[in-house]
């Protein structure tokens, strides 16, 4: 049966014949999204059979990552084989498909005895979700070329499709790289949506029925609020070994990578924590002196000062020449006091990033935050910026004022060097740059900040604290769309540029990736049968 859940303009939900409040006056309770977790129960309780346990490091593998593999063609090109034993070459892998059907579109491979073939590819995680997402029997399948999947469960040499028969091919034994380290490469969730989607189902059902545009914006608001719960539960359970300046430190490095150098970022934050930071930077210094140290010391942990990587070699203005020799002189000393062993420097990834978000910048803001916080520490020099206002301040002004003064912390960071240089010895910037931008600033306040302060206030039992995030994750301004959330807006909204209005904060915004996690990026059931559908349907 599908399930029921209805939602009014006074925030009112039916589920399955219950009616519950949503807007609670107790805003200890207002991170409440039952009906969006019973959402996602009903769907995980309708998983298709044949729910293999295929995995890596005891982690089912997704599909999503098998696309990736197969887009960016991380196998090995030479002596591939069909499963059927004909030898065959990838001379373009397709186009990505984000509607219904295949999954990449105008593929070509050059097949053993049958010369450029060309047409569509679908990928799955095992080979048998061909038979059991019944592609045999839909149209959209019928100009597919190629079956390609990770592993053949099934044993099956090709797969029947009308009066044809399809060549499959099973990657697994032609990766370039281990599958785990694969698994860790790819930043699945971030991959490659765009907005060039169409409506989906849901969306067109929605118009269907004229349902209210409120009812969307509520959904995502409750599915937004449950993606800020996950979070804060993450970071909750760093907190069983980390306390909450190591946790904030750490979850600030991983957000200033990036995708590219998240990992990078992740574990220079763990080399160089917090206490060895306190244990080998003087106190008793100049702000300026304390970041410089900081620089060194990061920098040295990162193997990126010029010593270690030749490419710096070449500096040569005078500005450069001096910074470089202060940083090495000070890496020099620090040292021999370490434990832990510098990271490779050609670990680290500048080709794919814009020069402002260049790895050397965002350590010298990392420095930078570090030591101007240095005494008090960072998590308690943003958490007194929450604590601070008063109970007549504390309406919608006084939370925006929190909002600007807790980014502000972020956005004012700057440096003698790094506010004028993107690499160690390069060109000159004529006008001083922030080390951190307004987009970032405002990106790590919703996915890092409010969640780590989350934890904080649940662990102390703090509703007055828990009340004012939860009012600034409602108030904070949408931020730039990225991939995920563009192809959302298409999916859930079409193309009608009226409902732009309805994802018109940062908390839909979340609800919209977090809608994706759970239902559109599902390997195991197709739309029609989704049960955010399947609650649309039950509402005629």
């Amino acid at each position: 049966m599908p399930l029921e859940i209805c939602v009014d303009v006074c925030g009112k939900v039916t589920i399955a014949g219950k009616r519950i409040m949503l807007e609670k006056k107790d805003y200890a309770d207002n991170f409440c999204t039952l009906h969006y977790r019973e959402l996602v129960r009903r769907f995980c309780s309708i998983k298709e059979d044949g729910d293999l346990q295929y995995s890596v490091n005891g982690k089912k593998i997704k599909e999503q990552l098998v696309k990736c593999i197969w887009s960016e063609q991380l196998f090995k090109k030479d002596k591939m084989y069909t499963e059927d034993g004909l030898r065959m070459e990838v001379i373009s892998s397709g186009l990505w498909n984000l509607e219904e059907g295949p999954d990449f579109k105008d593929a070509e491979i050059l097949l053993e005895g049958k010369g450029v073939v060309k047409g569509d590819v679908e990928i799955h995680v095992c080979s048998g979700d061909w038979v059991r997402h019944g592609h045999s029997k839909q149209k959209e399948y019928e100009g597919v070329c190629l079956h390609v999947f990770m592993w053949n469960d099934r044993k099956n040499k090709y797969v029947k499709l009308k009066n044809r028969l399809v060549p499959q091919l099973e990657l697994y034994n032609y990766l370039k790289y281990r599958l785990d380290k694969l698994s860790d490469m790819i930043d699945i969730e971030n991959y490659p949506h765009t907005g060039s989607a169409n409506a989906g189902p849901c969306q067109k059902r929605l118009s269907a029925i004229s349902l209210d545009d409120k009812w969307v914006g509520y959904f995502l608001d409750y599915a937004g609020d449950e993606r800020i719960l996950v979070k804060a539960g993450r970071f909750r359970k760093r907190l069983n070994t980390q306390t909450f300046e190591q946790v904030l430190y750490e979850a600030i490095m991983e957000s200033l990578g990036y995708k590219n150098n998240k990992e990078q970022f992740k574990h220079l934050g763990t080399i160089a924590s917090i206490n060895e930071i306190k244990s080998l930077i003087p106190s008793d210094v100049s702000i300026q002196e304390r970041s410089r140290k900081i620089q060194a010391l990061l920098f040295g942990m990162s193997g990126l000062l010029p010593s270690q990587l030749p490419r710096y070699a070449s500096a040569k203005d005078s500005l450069s020449l001096d910074y470089i020799k202060e940083v090495e002189q000070i890496w020099s000393v620090i040292k021999n006091d370490i434990e832990n062993k510098p990271m490779d420097g050609r670990l680290w990834s500048f080709k794919y990033s814009r020069p402002g978000n260049y790895p050397t910048r965002r350590i010298a803001a990392i420095s930078s935050l570090l030591a101007e916080n240095f005494e008090t520490g960072i998590f308690r020099v943003i958490l007194k910026s929450f604590e601070q206002r008063n109970n007549s301040k504390s309406g919608i002004a006084g939370i925006k004022a929190i909002i600007r003064n807790t980014e502000s912390i972020l956005l004012e960071l700057y440096d003698e060097y790094w506010s004028y240089y993107y690499i160690f010895g390069g060109r000159r910037l004529k006008i001083r740059g922030r080390l951190i931008g307004r987009e970032r600033s405002s990106v790590i306040f919703i996915n890092i900040i409010i969640p780590v302060l989350l934890a904080y206030a649940r662990k102390m039992d703090d509703a007055v604290l828990e009340e004012r995030l939860f009012k600034a994750y409602k108030l904070h301004s949408k931020l730039s769309p990225n991939n995920i959330t563009r192809f959302m807006n298409y999916r859930i909204l079409g193309k009608d540029t009226q409902k732009e209005d309805v994802v018109n904060t940062a908390r839909r915004q979340q609800g919209l990736l977090q809608v994706f996690k759970d239902f559109c990026e599902s390997d195991d059931i197709a739309c029609k049968r989704c049960v955010l559908l399947q609650s649309i349907n039950s509402m005629v």
